[in-house]
């Protein structure tokens, strides 16, 4: 990497790319390393952290394409059946954030925790705590599974790095359904301001450093939290809802919202965000309790809604200042980018895994692929310097040219066969399926990837047997399918 005296002029080069990705490798292999037992699950699971990425489904059929497997059954294995254990893998994320999220020496808040819920839509009712309940990512009641996540955000960037999945009560009174779902025994029922407590002091005694926390009113309202942040001596800025009871004076209680009529606003900014500062009317109102204020920000062009109540606190040592808590409250906002980039970037809420483990294992492994990429930006704007990797393979990498022909590289066309009645056995080496819209998309792709040089023989020949595994696939399922009404019809 070059750099010249203005930051704007700083180059670098692919190659530095790759070697920072390859240096960010051998953090995360480390780190997986403590967690699973035999080489060749550590293998799989970088695998999986580096095939996470835009343009790449988290379904372990693309994942397995992408990291340059034969199939599919390495990814799946990792999810399911695979001897490891997701919670230790948990546990090492807030080291790991220390080294990969560089906090600004400047910065006059430190770094922080912004909690937040997220939801995974699902079809069905088999997914692990799946129900009909309030999605945040559409406003209304969806079937979904929730989230709790605590998210690491410094002045400089931001990722998971704790989470806890909600389950609801209809799911902790049903012994059966969670045996199905594989929800272990020991899993009681919690609310999730009692999975965001919980999550603060793991971090806590985890030795991460972290100064304040952020979050909005499904915490905020919660005394627990907030007493939990106080006893580990952290300052906070919580959302409450507006008729939240406030003391403040001596013997003097009344509603957040009618601390409006006596406030005195200023405009402020709590931050820059991508179309530039976030301007706002703020207040400041004083309580009974010398260290904790109520922060009031109205946003005249909502209507309506234009006031946002917050409770906050700051520890001795800390400035109850205005400026202070609008700092801290602007960060809560970098939580729902962990989400965006969850989602976006790496698929999270694509995956198709249904049991309480494989779904945790996923979002940890989501988890590890945030920070993987917060270390190599990092590293590339020159904020942290990564250890050291050994040489090897690059992901993904397919055998040579040699020994591919053309037959290799042909694509079979026609329909595999259907079965003529209930309970037919499938013929052992079934040929494809038709050629679908979404293959038939693929193919296309690929094509002009070769016609434009962007192959050689080799890795054109590697996509082509995904391809025709796939169809092989479908026209294996089909026949199950068919095979199974018919016979119901018969019946």
């Amino acid at each position: 990497m070059r750099k010249q005296d203005h930051a704007t002029a700083a180059e670098a080069s692919i190659e530095d790319v790759a070697e920072h990705s390859a240096r960010a490798d051998a953090l995360v292999r480390a780190v997986l390393g403590l967690v699973m037992r035999q080489r060749r699950s550590t293998g799989t699971a970088l695998d999986y952290v580096r095939a996470l990425s835009p343009g790449t489904r988290a379904n372990c059929w693309e994942l397995a394409e992408a990291a340059g497997h034969e199939g599919p059954g390495r990814m799946q294995a990792l999810l399911r059946s695979y001897k490891w254990p997701w919670e230790k893998l948990r546990r090492a994320l807030p080291g790991l954030a220390a080294q990969c999220l560089p906090d600004d020496p400047d910065d006059l808040i430190g770094p922080g925790i912004a909690f937040d819920e997220t939801a995974h839509l699902k079809k069905g009712n088999a997914t692990a705590c799946v129900s009909p309940q309030h999605a945040g990512v559409t406003g209304k009641v969806e079937n979904c599974v929730t989230w709790v996540f605590a998210a690491l955000v410094t002045a400089l960037g931001q990722a998971w790095i704790d989470f806890d999945v909600y389950m609801p009560e209809t799911w902790a009174k049903d012994p059966e359904r969670r045996r199905r779902a594989g929800i272990p025994d020991s899993l009681k029922f919690a609310t999730k301001p009692e999975l965001a407590t919980a999550q603060v002091k793991r971090l806590a005694a985890a030795g991460l450093r972290f100064c304040w926390v952020a979050a909005d009113e499904v915490y905020g309202r919660c005394g627990e939290f907030r007493g939990a942040c106080r006893a580990l001596k952290l300052a906070y800025v919580v959302i409450i809802p507006c008729d939240y009871r406030i003391t403040v004076a001596k013997e003097k209680v009344i509603r957040a919202d009618q601390a409006v009529s006596g406030a005195v606003f200023e405009r402020r900014s709590c931050g820059n965000g991508t179309k530039g500062p976030r301007c706002s009317d703020w207040a400041l109102i004083a309580t009974a309790d010398p260290r904790e204020l109520l922060l009031i920000r109205r946003l005249p062009s909502r209507g309506k809604n234009q006031y946002t109540f917050y409770l906050c606190h700051a520890p001795q040592g800390r400035p109850a200042t205005m400026t202070y808590f609008i700092t801290i409250a602007g960060r809560r906002w970098p939580v729902e980018v962990t989400f965006k980039t969850g989602k976006d970037t790496f698929g999270w809420d694509q995956s198709q895994a249904r049991t309480y483990d494989a779904a945790c294992r996923h979002t940890a492994l989501t988890a590890l692929a945030q920070l993987r990429t917060a270390a190599i930006r990092s590293a590339m704007a020159g904020l942290t310097i990564l250890p050291g990797a050994s040489a090897g393979p690059g992901p993904g990498a397919a055998a040579g040219a040699a020994g591919i022909s053309d037959p290799d590289l042909r694509i079979p066309l026609g329909d595999a066969p259907l079965p003529a009645h209930g309970g037919q056995p499938r013929p052992p080496r079934i040929p494809v399926i038709a050629l679908t819209a979404a293959e038939t998309a693929r193919l296309a792709r690929l094509a002009a990837a070769w016609t434009a040089g962007h192959l050689d023989r080799a890795r054109l020949a590697f996509h082509l047997r995904w391809s025709k595994w796939r169809r092989r696939h479908q026209a294996t399922a089909r026949w199950h399918h068919y095979a199974t009404r018919l016979q119901s019809l018969a019946t």
